[in-house]
């Protein structure tokens, strides 16, 4: 698309006359057209990245694209959809919570970047709703916001003797839960 220069920009400008988007409505067609838009634009942004001839600012770009496209995936499909795969057991009805990437989603666009995760599993990394005083306290041990074994994802939440629940109450043990388990739950 090219913008004709031959028109004056204040005539251009003054001319144009916003419209307004359509609104969307939120359910299975939307959270459809989300998932399909984010995995084209992870495949290009990968195959782009893998010719790269330097790691330069292209570079960083393309991974800051790769971050916004994983985030909004989660936020909209997986947030605004079911809240989380996993909760906080037991908490009350209208506590304040926090939506929290169990493992960062930087470290999901990486194992993506590496062929270490496929884009289904990025994109479905598991996102956790806590309660807001949990969550400042898992933030606050020692292994911060962190996740230190990605397989064994729970380490964190354990130190705190956190319990959790899927976003359908299966309870789960945090001992035994782990990438396969939340994959092979998650599939359906």
């Amino acid at each position: 698309m090219t913008i004709s220069s031959t028109r004056p920009l204040k005539e251009r400008v003054l001319a144009f006359a916003q419209k307004k988007p359509t609104p969307v409505k939120r359910g299975g067609a939307s959270y459809d057209a989300t998932y399909k838009f984010c995995v084209r634009g992870l495949k290009l942004c990968i195959w782009t990245y893998r010719r790269l001839k330097v790691e330069d600012q292209t570079a960083r770009l393309i991974r800051d694209v790769m971050d916004f496209l994983l985030r909004r995936y989660h936020g909209y499909a997986i947030k605004e959809n079911i809240g989380a795969h996993y909760y906080e057991k037991g908490l009350p009805h209208g506590a304040k919570t926090e939506f929290e990437h169990v493992i960062p989603a930087a470290v999901a666009r990486d194992l993506l970047l590496y062929d270490r995760l496929t884009i289904d599993e990025a994109l479905n990394i598991p996102t956790c709703r806590l309660s807001a005083s949990k969550h400042k306290k898992l933030n606050s041990t020692r292994l911060g916001s962190t996740t230190p074994d990605i397989y064994w994802f729970w380490q964190r939440y354990q130190s705190l003797g956190i319990q959790l629940e899927t976003h359908d109450g299966t309870a789960v043990d945090t001992a035994s839960w782990n990438l396969d388990s939340h994959y092979t739950y998650f599939k359906k």
